[in-house]
């Protein structure tokens, strides 16, 4: 994967390029690289399929508003993720999510839906401040220094919320399983 990072951040310049310049066809282009990401993102921080939706639609449409101030500077990814991140954000401060979302996926065996619905409830009564760094780096891929530049924080306080995040989930996955 190292390897292609060269080759991908020379097509996203050229892409961001073309969109400050007003190509209609870039923010499709970009769309197909980062759009099904940001979805998992904003689904994983919302839990809910119509407001990942919205805030994956809001997040383009901001990008495509803003425009004519992108840099091809390597760090579009994260200002796309923060982007979302904060659009998120909003969206939990309109209305408190308070279940779990009722479209749950139903692909696979009942008990591989059970699990992923345990996880999402252990990682939900996470602080968000283990939340973040756990989607972003654990569910997301993204780097350490991707995550904390999205965040707004240092690397080191990224991976000690990361540790502190991965010990807690298991500590509620525990007794989330013990309950059963």
């Amino acid at each position: 994967m190292p390897n292609d990072a060269p080759r991908e951040s020379l097509a996203e310049k050229r892409l961001l390029k073309a969109l400050s310049e007003g190509d209609p066809n870039a923010l499709g282009q970009i769309y197909e690289i980062y759009g099904e990401r940001i979805f998992r993102f904003t689904y994983r921080f919302l839990g809910n399929r119509t407001d990942a939706e919205d805030a994956t639609a809001e997040t383009f449409l901001r990008v495509l508003r803003r425009s004519a101030e992108l840099r091809a500077d390597g760090a579009f990814k994260t200002w796309l993720f923060r982007i979302a991140r904060n659009l998120c954000i909003d969206k939990l401060r309109q209305h408190k999510l308070l279940e779990l979302p009722p479209d749950t996926p139903l692909e696979g065996s009942e008990e591989r839906t059970t699990l992923r619905v345990t996880v999402h409830a252990a990682l939900n009564q996470l602080p968000q401040e283990y939340q973040d760094p756990l989607v972003l780096c654990d569910l997301e891929d993204l780097s350490a220094q991707e995550a904390a530049n999205i965040l707004e924080i240092s690397v080191p306080a990224l991976k000690s919320r990361l540790y502190r995040g991965r010990k807690a989930l298991r500590d509620k996955l525990g007794s989330l399983m013990e309950g059963t």
